[in-house]
């Protein structure tokens, strides 16, 4: 079955929360709880981009320092190089309510299903 990466992401996280809360002898997850959860929303190809367009301003904002000396162009390119790798790799998080296109209950359905074929792989 394919999926988007939104959709692993969110599967993912389910998976994660529903270990949580079988650790804290909770409940099983419901769509409202998938609808909480907060996921990357750049695709890993978008964030390799803007990391690697961060880290070139960075470094050419280093070398624009030790070649012209000129602080302010140099310290606003580090600047926005740092602050773009960053961007890239925080992955612009948003809770899953606000994507559009997502089935709640299907993805909830398949964390269920994710999370009970790990408690069976574990009991063998």
């Amino acid at each position: 079955m394919g999926k988007s990466y939104i959709e692993k992401r969110v599967i993912q996280a389910g998976v994660e929360l529903c270990e949580q809360r079988i650790n804290q002898k909770g409940t099983r997850i419901t769509p409202d709880d998938i609808k909480t959860l907060k996921v990357k929303t750049f695709s890993p190809v978008m964030q390799g981009v803007y990391i690697a367009l961060g880290v070139l301003l960075f470094v050419f904002g280093m070398w624009f320092q030790y070649m012209v000396g000129n602080m302010a162009v140099s310290m606003g390119l580090v600047l926005i190089g740092f602050l773009n790798a960053a961007y890239g790799i925080h992955g612009r998080p948003r809770q899953a309510s606000a994507i559009p296109n997502l089935n709640l209950v299907d993805l909830s359905a398949e964390i269920v299903r994710a999370v009970a074929g790990e408690e069976g792989e574990m009991t063998r």
